[in-house]
């Protein structure tokens, strides 16, 4: 049941926060104060934790004021001694609320257990975090599936099956929230700014057990009208489990639309046809650039004129059979009006086949032990920082492009570039597919956008 938390056994109760945002990463405005971002991770060891007897919560601190939250919580006795807090910070934008979070948890009652979790944040630099979080009790470095027994003091057989998949009714007002479905973990392609780049790709998940976790969300939900989002770090479907995903979910009787992600030469054309029978209507890819000498620059392809054939042949098929397609741009170090030129033109030879461009400049993350090699990569394209000091007191690095694009000249090309392509209505289709609260209107939309200040917003808008 939705904002209480889930009971069963008698061990100390565990309730999971994900960390939220004093203000959006990329552009405060009201449109960005609406996204939810479900943090499946935090979301899969609670499952954990329910699935071992242990009372449990998921609570996302969104944008609320984090003092505020740790005192709503408390009010509903969701926050008292015996409870263990774990805080999920699935980004450095969120340390200054996990601050404040803590703080204000610690002000509550001191003896309350923090334990921090986080991979992107934790794995960097544990020393420099454990300053910036006087707070925390304990700071957890890498996946926390096989830790999870050992910090709870779990002393019974710990249940920990492989892909146990999501239990989103414990997420706090859950059907605000489209769903996820874990597919997939790791990348290893090589990516120079991908923080992943050296994971290896676990194998998808079989389409009976993808079949399974759809009709527990059914289940949860009431009814098929759920768009999960198949996360990956990229899905690489080969046709046969496309088709077998296909067989599986119709003659189970699912119609779920669904998302995922994936690089422009990772999913072939021929798999494209198994995917949108199995229900696929968005695909977020990552092209990154169109231009040769960034996409080397990016290691994102060995032979870059072949990865953008493969990206024409790949959005002509998606779009032939009905499919959304949506492509990340990054702007990246040695960005010129040439190299942005040279990309332009391609998505405008392309351009019948795009519902939507999310374009952004590179940030580097990490404090500087973590940031330093990678910003002396982007310096030898003449990249630089636009505070020095930026990464030792946040961990997130703004960067000048180059001398003829600095951070500023980034932002408006960001905007001046997605709005090129994008509508406000493929705007809407596509956020509220997977990001808006399920119950946003398009009239709350139309309101949100009057709002705004329209300089802000990477899409055209109606009259």
């Amino acid at each position: 049941m939705s904002g209480l938390i889930a009971r069963s056994g008698g061990l100390a109760p565990v309730l999971f926060v994900s960390a939220g945002l004093l203000q959006p990463k990329k552009r405060d405005h009201p449109l960005a104060r609406r996204q939810l971002y479900l943090n499946y991770g935090a979301l899969g060891l609670a499952s954990l934790c329910s699935l071992n007897g242990i009372e449990t919560a998921l609570v996302h601190g969104e944008h609320e004021n984090p003092e505020q939250l740790v005192a709503r919580l408390h009010q509903q006795g969701r926050l008292r001694l015996a409870t263990q807090v774990m805080l999920s910070m699935p980004s450095f934008y969120a340390l200054e609320w996990a601050q404040r979070f803590c703080a204000a948890v610690k002000a509550l009652d001191p003896r309350i257990r923090i334990v921090l979790g986080g991979r992107w944040v934790t794995n960097p630099d544990k020393a420099w975090l454990k300053e910036r979080m006087p707070h925390v009790d304990l700071i957890v470095q890498g996946a926390g599936e096989d830790a999870m027994a050992h910090l709870l003091g779990f002393s019974g057989q710990w249940q920990a099956p492989a892909h146990c998949g999501l239990d989103h009714s414990l997420v706090e007002n859950f059907q605000r929230y489209q769903p996820s479905v874990e597919t997939s973990r790791g990348c290893g392609r090589g990516c120079a700014f991908c923080e992943e780049r050296a994971m290896p790709l676990t194998d998808l998940k079989t389409p009976a057990r993808i079949v399974k976790e759809l009709h527990t969300l059914i289940d949860v939900y009431g009814d098929q009208s759920v768009r999960p989002y198949f996360q990956s770090s990229y899905l690489v479907p080969k046709r046969k489990w496309a088709d077998e995903l296909a067989n599986a979910i119709q003659a189970a009787g699912i119609n779920i639309a669904w998302r995922c992600e994936s690089r422009v030469d990772s999913v072939k054309p021929n798999a494209v046809p198994g995917l949108v029978a199995a229900g696929m209507k968005v695909i977020d890819l990552g092209l990154e650039s169109a231009s040769l000498l960034q996409l080397e620059r990016m290691q994102k392809a060995d032979k870059p004129q072949r990865y953008l054939d493969a990206a024409s042949k790949l959005l002509e098929t998606c779009a032939s059979h009905g499919i959304w397609v949506k492509v990340n741009v990054l702007l990246y170090g040695g960005e010129t009006a040439q190299t942005l030129d040279e990309t332009q033109r391609w998505l405008d030879a392309h351009a019948q086949y795009l519902k939507g461009v999310s374009v952004g400049p590179v940030v580097v993350y990490g404090p500087p032990s973590h940031s330093e090699e990678f910003l002396g990569e982007l310096a030898e394209f003449g990249a630089r920082p636009v505070e020095v000091s930026s990464a030792e007191e946040r961990g997130v690095t703004q960067v000048h492009l180059s001398a003829e694009i600095n951070q500023e000249q980034a932002e408006i090309e960001s905007i001046r570039l997605s709005r090129r392509y994008m509508t406000q209505d493929d705007y809407f289709d596509l956020k509220r597919f997977s990001y808006y609260p399920r119950d946003y209107s398009e009239e709350q939309f139309r309101r949100d956008v009057a709002d705004c200040d329209p300089q802000r917003l990477p899409f055209r808008q109606s009259a």
